[in-house]
């Protein structure tokens, strides 16, 4: 299975009893403030390839890793949550499995939109809609973008309809 980002709630993301679990934890760390539970999962699609991984080293290379906290904070597997408010980066446990990561999601706004500066790349949803069907091919699947900049496009999606949605983005896998 490969990587997933899903806009919502945690019920929807997860089964319930984790669901309640990721979304007891949130609460204790950060209050109320968001709806980490209730909010309907909208899911915008699954890497299968090293995407996340190429994002994240040509993001850092570029414009170094200081630069891009909140894009490294949910390490090179990818997995976490990006929380709709300013918050540091952070860890914490779960009963299962290893830590839910954290990060913030108008941070990775704001890192992605000096990537899409970088890269000459639109930041608007058609734009990001258009970047993603014109790399398919209908005969020899997907063709000549860089695994990042699909990876990119994908997650700056997800990242506008969870800034609209006031709800966090998760990745899973």
């Amino acid at each position: 299975m490969g990587l997933s980002f899903t806009v919502g709630g945690a019920k929807g993301t997860f089964e319930e009893r984790f669901a309640v679990e990721v979304a007891g934890v949130l609460d204790n760390a950060f209050g109320a403030e968001g709806d980490w539970e209730g909010v309907a999962p909208r899911h915008y699609g699954e890497l299968v390839d090293s995407g996340w991984l190429e994002l994240q080293d040509r993001a850092a290379s570029e414009l170094g890793p200081d630069s891009v906290p909140n894009l490294m904070a949910l390490g090179a597997e990818g997995r976490g949550v990006y929380l709709p408010t300013h918050v540091r980066a952070v860890s914490l446990p779960l009963s299962v499995g290893g830590p839910l990561r954290c990060a913030s999601l108008p941070g990775l706004r704001t890192e992605l939109a000096e990537l899409a500066d970088r890269w000459e790349l639109p930041l608007d949803d058609e734009g990001l809609q258009t970047l993603l069907e014109v790399s398919r091919d209908p005969d020899d699947g997907w063709v000549a973008d860089a695994p990042e900049i699909l990876t990119f496009a994908r997650l700056a999606l997800a990242a506008n309809e969870a800034t609209r949605r006031d709800c966090p983005l998760w990745l899973v896998g």
